[in-house]
C-alpha cells in the first residue's frame, strides 16, 4: 500500500507542473493589458510602461512562469494589485465555503443514491425502479440554476425555512451555518443523486448476475444480506470513481450555485476576478482548484485499493 501511494504521488508531480503551466499560460496569453486593468483607462503610457516593468510583464513568459513557480513552491502565489490582497490567503479564506457545499452536496447524493439503488436491486424492473429512473432523468435534465431558483421560491420565499442568500461560518454558529448552506447543498446534491443512482443501479444489477452472488444465494443467504454484503461492496468501486471524476465539474457547478445564493466562495471570487481582469487572482484560483481535483483523485485511487486490494497488483 505504501509503495502504491508513493508511486501515485510521484506520478502526480508532472501532472501538477503541467496544470500550473497551463493555468499560467491561459491567463497570461489572454488579450488585454494587466497594467491597464490595474491603473484604469485614464492612465498615461508612461505609468503603464512603468507598472509593466515593475510587475515583470515585459519579460519572456516562460521566465515569468519559472519565477512564479519558485515563489509558489514557498506558498507565495503573488499579490493582487486590483484587490490589494495576497492571492493565497484570499483563496484559502474563500475555499472552505466552496468545499463545504460540494462535500455536503455529495453526501446528500450518496445518502439518497445508496438506499434507492439497494431497493431497486432487490426488486428490479418494478414500479419503484421505473419511478426512481424517471426522477433521476428529470434531475439530470434540470439545470442547477433552475433547481436553485425553485428551492428559493419554495423554502425561502413561501415557507421561509432557509435563508436564500448569505453565509454563516461553521465555527461562528453551526446551526445557522447548516441553514445557510442547506439550499446550495441540495441544489448540488440532487444532480449528484441522479448520477450516482444511475451508476450504482447499473453496477448492482450487473453484479447480481455474477457467480459469487449466485453462490452466496445458493448457500441460503437472504437477498438483502447478499446485496448489502457482496453486491454493494463490489459496486462501490464504480461509485467512488464517479465521485472522484465528478469533483472537477462540481467546482464549475459551484460557481453557479455560489452566484445564485450569494455565497463568498472560491467560485464567486473567480467570477469577480474575471470581471475585474485580475489575472493574478484568476491564476491562483485555477491552480488551487486544479491541485484539489488532483489530490481528490489520489484519494479515490487509495479508496479503490482499500475496497479491492487486487487493483494495485495489476497497477503499472
Amino acid at each position: 500500500m505504501i509503495a502504491f501511494v508513493l508511486r501515485r504521488i510521484v506520478q502526480l508531480v508532472p501532472v501538477l507542473l503541467g496544470v500550473t503551466l497551463l493555468a499560467f499560460l491561459l491567463v497570461n496569453l489572454l488579450p488585454g493589458n494587466m497594467a491597464l486593468a490595474i491603473l484604469g483607462p485614464d492612465a498615461s503610457a508612461e505609468a503603464i510602461a512603468h507598472l509593466q516593468e515593475q510587475l515583470g510583464l515585459n519579460q519572456p513568459i516562460l521566465l515569468r512562469y519559472l519565477r512564479w513557480l519558485v515563489h509558489a513552491l514557498t506558498g507565495d502565489f503573488g499579490w493582487s494589485e486590483i484587490q490589494s490582497q495576497p492571492v493565497l490567503p484570499t483563496i484559502l479564506q474563500r475555499f472552505p465555503v466552496t468545499v463545504e457545499i460540494i462535500v455536503l452536496g455529495q453526501l446528500i447524493g450518496v445518502a439518497l443514491a445508496i438506499p434507492c439503488a439497494v431497493a431497486v436491486a432487490l426488486r428490479p424492473q418494478q414500479w419503484l425502479d421505473r419511478l426512481l429512473g424517471m426522477v433521476a432523468y428529470g434531475a439530470i435534465a434540470t439545470p442547477r440554476f433552475l433547481l436553485g431558483l425553485l428551492l428559493i421560491l419554495g423554502f425561502s420565499v413561501y415557507w421561509q425555512l432557509f435563508p436564500s442568500t448569505g453565509f454563516v461560518p461553521l465555527f461562528t454558529d453551526a446551526v445557522e451555518n447548516l441553514r445557510s448552506v442547506a439550499l446550495p447543498a441540495i441544489t448540488i446534491g440532487v444532480l449528484e443523486f441522479a448520477v450516482y443512482f444511475r451508476v450504482l443501479r447499473g453496477e448492482m444489477l450487473r453484479n447480481l448476475a455474477e457467480d459469487f452472488v449466485l453462490a452466496a444465494r445458493a448457500k441460503g443467504i437472504s437477498p438483502l444480506r447478499a446485496v448489502l454484503r457482496h453486491v454493494l461492496r463490489n459496486s462501490a468501486v464504480a461509485l467512488i470513481t464517479v465521485i472522484g471524476i465528478g469533483f472537477g465539474p462540481l467546482v464549475s457547478g459551484a460557481v453557479i450555485v455560489e452566484s445564485l445564493f450569494s455565497l463568498p466562495g472560491a467560485g464567486d471570487l473567480l467570477v469577480n476576478s474575471i470581471y475585474q481582469r485580475d489575472a493574478v487572482m484568476v491564476q491562483g484560483v485555477v491552480v488551487i482548484v486544479a491541485m484539489t481535483v488532483v489530490l481528490v483523485n489520489l484519494v479515490v485511487d487509495i479508496a479503490h485499493v482499500l475496497l479491492d486490494p487486487r487493483i494495485h497488483l495489476h497497477d503499472g
